[in-house]
């Protein structure tokens, strides 16, 4: 715990911290948490976007490790209209697909919702279909 609290300790307002599951199959995926400054964070949970206090983030970070600090990349300025986006979708649904964990992170920090998680994830499956279509299509001829 004391490398966590240490890792927080580097924050700036609109950095986000990027953890990994620390066991099973969610160790290949990213998760990402923005810090909003005051020891506060914001996250976009399975049960939607919420503030997350101390208490709650020191209770993910039992399931969940941080690997990196994402550095808000900016002036001033646009660090707070940064901290603007993050509140401003407080209470949001989660959507695996189309508004998860990296798609907040990225909106707060770019102003753009995105995630080369999902993009990456959904490329693979097309292209697997794909390959298995014609491969499927190859053999009845």
């Amino acid at each position: 715990m004391v490398k966590e609290l240490q890792f927080i300790s580097q924050l700036s307002p609109a950095d986000v911290i990027v953890a990994k599951k620390r066991n099973g199959f969610g160790r290949i995926l990213n998760h990402f948490i923005v810090y909003v400054g005051n020891e506060t964070f914001i996250g976009n949970l399975q049960n939607g976007v919420k503030i997350i206090y101390q208490k709650e983030l020191s209770e993910l970070l039992i399931d969940y490790e941080p690997v990196k600090i994402r550095y808000f990349v900016g002036t001033e300025y646009q660090r707070k209209n940064a901290i603007k986006r993050a509140y401003s979708r407080i209470n949001e649904k989660y959507n695996l697909l189309t508004f998860n964990c990296e798609h907040f992170a990225n909106w707060v920090q770019k102003g753009k919702d995105s995630s080369i998680q999902v993009t990456i994830t959904l490329t693979i499956l097309l292209f697997g279909l794909t390959y298995k279509l014609i491969s499927t299509g190859n053999k009845k001829k």
